[in-house]
């Protein structure tokens, strides 16, 4: 996961600043602060940076934000970086004109997640932008891992062994948002053959299968699945 999601990069496109030239960009929104809530080791920190952005970054690891540091540095771009907690923004009131949340809210469990979309609704300025994903329950890793809740799951294996796992269908993905107006909504499908395997992202690691997989078969019957939702705060 060293490049920015698609779909951030098209939000980002279709909202706050279109990349039209090398250096040169059509502004559709005066944004001054840009917050990723859960930023990892920096990816959309990275990307944001570089269309000039006022990045801000938050996250539990500090190996993570090490790395972020250390990434940014090497490009020679700038962001302010903070350990902290989704649930329990150390921010004040209408901080941020946009948060993005890739990836995050789906590894809690509900009542945290509902959690952290307060704090970020606190945070944001009126009429401020929430770009999130949460993984859908229509994806094929649905019901790996145990059991601990509805449509909940602690994982058992893979590269994210012990994290936990939300699914949403749309009914608790709006209820999530219920205090946002939501503007775009997309549902990310991936199809592979189960030859593949369920956990792409593992096998695809230096720690995952060797060799070639064998993908000659046209029976495209697993499905990775994601909501990408851009919202506004009313």
């Amino acid at each position: 996961m060293w490049y920015p999601d698609e779909g951030l990069v098209r939000f980002v496109a279709r909202y706050l600043s279109r990349r039209i030239g090398v250096d040169s960009y059509e502004k559709k929104r005066s944004t001054q602060r840009i917050l990723d809530a859960g930023c990892g080791h920096g990816r959309h920190i990275v990307f944001l940076a570089e269309q000039h952005f006022n990045v801000y970054g938050i996250d539990q690891s500090t190996h993570a934000l090490g790395m972020a540091s250390s990434w940014l540095a090497k490009r020679g771009l700038k962001a302010s970086l903070n350990v902290g907690d989704v649930t329990r923004l150390p921010f004040r009131d209408g901080t941020f004109d946009v948060v993005i949340s890739y990836g995050v809210m789906d590894h809690l469990k509900p009542d945290q997640a509902s959690d952290a979309i307060e704090e970020i609704r606190r945070i944001l300025t009126d009429g401020g932008y929430l770009y999130v994903t949460l993984r859908s329950a229509e994806d094929c890793e649905y019901g790996r891992g145990k059991r601990v809740a509805r449509n909940t799951f602690t994982l058992q294996t893979g590269y994210e062994k012990g994290l936990v796992q939300h699914f949403y269908n749309w009914e608790e993905a709006s209820e999530l948002l219920r205090r946002f107006k939501l503007f775009d909504v997309e549902c990310h499908d991936e199809r592979f053959p189960s030859s593949f395997g369920i956990d792409k992202a593992y096998q695809q690691s230096s720690k995952g299968v060797k060799g070639r997989i064998d993908l000659s078969s046209l029976d495209l019957d697993m499905k990775y699945s994601r909501w990408h939702i851009a919202a506004e705060k009313e």
